[in-house]
């Protein structure tokens, strides 16, 4: 619209050259510039009142253009903010886990001096059981002789103490008869008023046959 003004300014100057030359009355001339020129000042007030309706335009443009950055650069404000705020994080996050492993470094080096420790005490302590059940070995074994020998001697005690009490056993029940000449059993039981069986079976006898001088159990 502005070239379509613009460009009737230019046809209506370009009569105004054009019609001066034509002989005519000074009245129409003048009539006729009259009419030139108010219908060119229409179109430079339609064009002045088109420039500035532009300028208006573009002002507002330029505002949009410049309310539209405005918010680009606060939208990019933010998201930097925002990725600053995440690179924070991330950093305090990544310092946290490298204070996190070199705490665990440690703790797992301590362990493992521990363990190396406690695995030599239990070495130690192990050689040491080893050892005291060695000795144990040693002292069940001897004991175990001690024992045995304990039993012997109990068993050889017992047999002493049976023999001790048979003979006072045998002692209290009978007497020593010390065979004379002309002596016989059945005479040797009547003195002592005792049958002649109980005197064979005292001695073990299997007969009657008896000599002088032999030492005879007679019981009481």
């Amino acid at each position: 619209m502005k070239t379509t003004k613009i460009f009737s300014i230019a046809i209506l100057a370009i009569s105004l050259s054009a019609c001066s030359p034509m002989k005519s009355s000074p009245k129409e001339e003048k009539h006729q510039l009259e009419l030139t020129l108010h219908e060119l000042q229409t179109n430079l007030d339609d064009l002045r009142h088109d420039i500035n309706c532009f300028h208006t335009e573009m002002q507002i443009v330029d505002g949009k253009v410049k309310h539209q950055e405005d918010a680009t650069q606060n939208l990019k404000q933010q998201h930097l903010e925002k990725l600053q705020l995440k690179i924070e994080n991330l950093t305090k996050l990544f310092s946290e886990m490298e204070n996190k492993i070199s705490l665990f470094e440690t703790k797992s080096h301590s362990l493992n001096s521990n363990f190396s420790t406690l695995s030599n005490h239990a070495n130690e302590t192990t050689l040491a059981l080893t050892q005291h059940k060695d000795k144990i070995n040693e002292l069940e074994k001897i004991i175990l002789k001690q024992n045995s020998r304990l039993e012997d001697i109990a068993k050889v005690k017992t047999t002493l103490e049976d023999i001790v009490k048979t003979i006072k056993s045998n002692s209290s029940n009978y007497v020593i008869y010390k065979v004379r000449a002309k002596d016989s059993l059945e005479k040797i039981a009547k003195i002592n008023n005792v049958t002649v069986d109980s005197i064979k079976h005292l001695n073990d006898l299997d007969n009657d046959l008896i000599v002088v001088g032999q030492k005879l159990k007679i019981p009481k």
